[in-house]
């Protein structure tokens, strides 16, 4: 998406410069779709390119994410075509897969959980243009909506741990399950900004 993921993948790789602060030594809240909600969307398949800032650095990747019935699968793709890491959710939790050494700094949970937030999480099905607001998992969570097309999601912690706003801009906006070809996300808690573009998207 980036999201987290890829952000793990290009800091493996970038060049060194003032260090931000380390998201694995901090509290990443938030929950996943259920396996009811991952079941009741289509399956897919896309492929997607990252262009992000973290601190001082810019960094690049590709992933891939598959979702099958309640399954999701994450991939990341090193410049050469090969696999650099898997992590996959299932009924019996998450796990992740470090092929090349150094691709997964952060807990895999972490790197799904961006996954969730752009692609899967949302409000309850509703009508009209505007903005929606609820909560779920301990957060407020809003949508904005306009032509019949998501264009913003935005999400707080009701208890500010962490402060700060996630927030997910899908360009031209999105319909239904399939992503636009870009999408923007903004982690105000951690500091890091990736633009994320979809290459390829197929129905299985």
């Amino acid at each position: 998406m980036r999201m987290l993921a890829l952000v793990a993948l290009m800091m493996a790789c970038a060049p060194r410069a003032t260090q931000p602060p380390d998201p694995s030594q901090m509290r990443y809240p938030g929950e996943f779709a259920s396996g009811a909600e991952l079941t009741g969307k289509r399956d897919f398949m896309t492929r997607q390119a990252l262009v992000g800032r973290y601190g001082e650095r810019e960094f690049h990747g590709e992933v891939v994410v598959q979702k099958v019935g309640d399954k999701v699968t994450l991939i990341g793709v090193t410049p050469f075509g090969t696999k650099a890491f898997v992590v996959q959710q299932d009924a019996g939790g998450v796990k992740g897969q470090e092929i090349i050494k150094g691709t997964l700094p952060f807990p895999p949970e972490f790197m799904l959980l961006d996954v969730h937030r752009s692609l899967f999480i949302k409000l309850a099905e509703g009508t009209g243009d505007g903005t929606r607001v609820g909560e779920r998992g301990g957060e407020a969570l809003t949508e904005t909506w306009q032509g019949g097309r998501l264009l913003k999601r935005t999400y707080k912690r009701l208890d500010r741990r962490p402060k700060g706003t996630i927030t997910v801009e899908y360009v031209g906006g999105m319909v239904g399950d399939e992503p636009p070809k870009v999408m923007r996300l903004d982690n105000g808690w951690f500091g890091y900004s990736v633009e994320i573009t979809t290459v390829s998207w197929q129905a299985l």
